[in-house]
């Protein structure tokens, strides 16, 4: 009787993960979220001119795509054919569901299916990579997450070596996150033998590509990976204590700022938190943790040393762990091993405390709601980002008829940092109008001729002849 109303609740409870992953995605089509590199690429789509092939071409060749043609293939579809509606552009964002789905079928096969829904669920809301979640352009990086773990599936449930290869080529060749992962795959494949052929399979076919087939191919092929950084010893020590920094202070001060927004959470949105945490702790009231206790310190130690390989990879970038702002676009990796880190550590600590399972399953229900509120704050901020990019752009528009100016540069000074900082609507200071590849879609968006009104944020283009300061709502020129 237990055991079929514990499955029952598993089946409702992956319903609601199912139901509210949806949400999240139908709040995306609905406020229609474009903001930062999202806005360049959907101006992009505006002056496709040619067929769809030779653009697909034209657009894997530049120095963001031309190591990511998995990805980019996609990407440069969607954009294609957003010429014509530009919602087809935001179907992007459902890479993210197939990424959970995909993480969830994997890891039922090799946890549970208890601990599948529950890292899905963990994976779906937690606040590490946040971009990954609203933002279109990065469905690269779910895509390399899909890859990544169906090459997971096949090293260590099917023992496919060939397949488990191409999955793992596939996912680098989408985004180059799971990387250092190469060694956790090596770790799981059984035989010295079949580690060889793994790694000379996989690592012979990416560098033929990067250093033979890439440049061979594109004309503006880049190599992204910059090795001589990790000689740099600052830059070493900068991205140690970024991350220190990450686990131990920001996650936490991005949930107390979301608990602070909790006003703008819809009472639906807290009700379905509450119901799906509630149901959390259903599922796991009578699980049998202590059966598998080693098993949970084992997945422990490899997402410990997985989260170690993922941060890595910034040692050879010029970017730094951080949850703040698109930047943390880059933590997909740290997002999945983390959120295992999570689950285990609590279930291995909580056994040897002797704490009894219905203490256990409370204190995931209590994570989940506290994600899930998160989750759903960091939505309304970037509903929140693209609603204040509009606003500054119509504003301008205002103010440019009432100027009478109809051409040349113009720049907007607003302290944006300390908008970032300050103004309660941003949780986790998401991406708003800053880099000037912004500025053409926003002013298309509304009403300004971006051909001939050149848009910059002052702090890129200080020598500007005409600046309007936006400050407290209000748009006034001061040059």
């Amino acid at each position: 009787m237990k055991k079929n109303l514990s499955n029952s609740y598993l089946v409702f409870l992956n319903i609601l993960i199912i139901v509210y992953s949806l949400y999240i995605c139908l709040s995306v089509f609905k406020e229609k979220i474009i903001v930062s590199d999202d806005l360049s690429k959907l101006y992009e789509s505006k002056q496709v001119s040619t067929s769809y092939f030779s653009y697909i071409y034209s657009f894997l060749d530049s120095t963001t795509m031309a190591a990511r043609p998995v990805s980019g293939w996609i990407t440069g579809t969607l954009i294609f054919f957003s010429r014509s509606n530009e919602y087809i552009y935001l179907l992007g964002v459902l890479f993210f569901p197939l990424s959970l789905i995909t993480i969830y079928w994997v890891a039922e096969k090799i946890l549970s299916k208890e601990l599948a829904s529950l890292l899905t669920l963990l994976y779906s809301c937690s606040l590490i990579g946040t971009s990954i979640q609203f933002s279109s352009i990065m469905l690269n990086s779910n895509l390399a997450t899909i890859f990544f773990a169906l090459s997971i599936y096949y090293i260590y449930v099917r023992e496919k070596i060939i397949l488990s290869s191409l999955f793992f080529i596939a996912s680098i060749l989408s985004y180059e996150i799971f990387l250092p992962l190469i060694i956790l795959n090596l770790f799981l494949i059984k035989g010295n033998k079949k580690r060889i052929l793994f790694l000379l399979l996989t690592s012979g076919i990416i560098i033929l590509f990067r250093k033979v087939i890439q440049p061979g191919i594109f004309v503006n092929s880049y190599q992204r990976d910059e090795v001589g950084k990790i000689f740099e010893f600052k830059r070493v020590v900068q991205v140690a204590i970024y991350s220190v920094k990450l686990f131990f202070k920001d996650i936490f001060v991005g949930i107390y700022r979301a608990l602070q927004n909790m006003g703008n959470i819809h009472i639906l949105e807290i009700i379905i938190s509450f119901v799906i945490s509630s149901v959390v702790y259903k599922v796991f009231a009578n699980y049998d943790f202590k059966n598998t206790l080693q098993s949970f310190k084992n997945v422990g130690i490899i997402s410990l040393i997985s989260i170690v390989l993922g941060l890595s990879i910034f040692l050879f970038s010029s970017y730094i762990p951080t949850v703040f702002g698109f930047d943390n676009r880059n933590l997909g990796a740290i997002r999945l091993f983390y959120t295992l880190l999570m689950i285990s550590g609590i279930v291995y600590v909580s056994i040897q405390l002797k704490l009894e399972n219905r203490i256990i399953s409370a204190c995931f229900a209590v994570i989940a709601f506290l994600l899930l509120m998160t989750n759903l704050s960091v939505k309304n901020s970037w509903i929140y980002a693209s609603q204040f990019n509009n606003e500054l752009f119509s504003k301008l528009n205002v103010a440019l008829k009432e100027n009478h100016i109809e051409n040349g540069d113009v720049c907007l000074k607003y302290d944006t940092f300390n908008e970032l900082r300050t103004n309660p609507n941003f949780t986790l200071r998401e991406p708003i109008f800053y880099n000037n590849w912004e500025s053409p879609m926003l002013c298309e968006m509304n009403g300004i001729d971006s051909k001939k009104i050149h848009v910059y944020n002052v702090e890129r283009k200080p020598d500007c002849t005409i600046v309007f300061l936006y400050q407290n709502g209000k748009m006034s020129r001061i040059k």
